[in-house]
């Protein structure tokens, strides 16, 4: 699933304390949404560099989130003491970091539905035919095994598969960087989607 911006941004700031091992770099939120932030600051991290950040929301309460490094906007210098620039952030889903303490040595992914329809159409686009396309701009090599859980928000349930590595895509113009992969199990994989398939579309409000 290709990840666009799926969250409402608001343009909201709040201080933010930020380091891949300590909380030692400083800057403040230039938006922010369920998803993600763009962070405001002269300190910026690698791209895919995983950090910790701590979100303050008033004097006293104050949020925190890992998330990946997966943009930069660099400033010339003349220009940096009214736009300091700054990267933006993917914030983790907690199933993404559990499956890294978990499965330490497996490259795992989240891919989330959020209605029945937007599975349906994936289901048909892809994951019917055993595999998946992935957005990602983590170094993969062919037949490497990925872990892949598809949430379905609509649903709450998750759908947990192995899948392996079958082509890599370079970001060429308008085309995104990632991988495709194919699925170990694919009947698993649709006895477990089937009962959610079947569901009613809600109506749209």
């Amino acid at each position: 699933m290709a990840e666009k911006r799926q969250h409402r941004r608001f343009k909201k700031r709040y201080t933010v304390r930020f380091g891949t091992t300590d909380l030692s770099m400083s800057g403040v939120t230039g938006d922010i949404s369920k998803g993600g932030a763009f962070i405001l600051t002269r300190d910026v991290i690698p791209l895919d560099t995983r950090v910790h950040l701590q979100v303050q929301l008033d004097s006293t309460n104050f949020v925190l989130f890992e998330g990946i490094v997966q943009r930069h906007r660099k400033v010339p210098p003349e220009l940096r003491q009214v736009d300091p620039g700054g990267f933006g952030v993917r914030f983790l889903y907690p199933g993404e970091v559990v499956a890294d303490i978990v499965n330490k040595d497996t490259t795992t992914f989240e891919m989330h539905y959020t209605t029945v329809d937007q599975l349906r159409a994936a289901y048909e686009r892809e994951l019917r035919m055993g595999g998946a396309f992935i957005s990602t701009d983590k170094p993969l090599r062919i037949q490497d095994k990925v872990l892949l859980s598809l949430c379905l928000d609509f649903a709450g349930a998750t759908v947990e598969q192995e899948a392996t590595v079958v082509h890599i895509t370079l970001p060429q113009g308008t085309t995104r960087a990632g991988v495709s992969v194919m699925f170990t199990d694919k009947k698993a994989l649709e006895a477990s989607l089937k009962p959610h398939l079947e569901l009613e579309s809600l109506p749209e409000k």
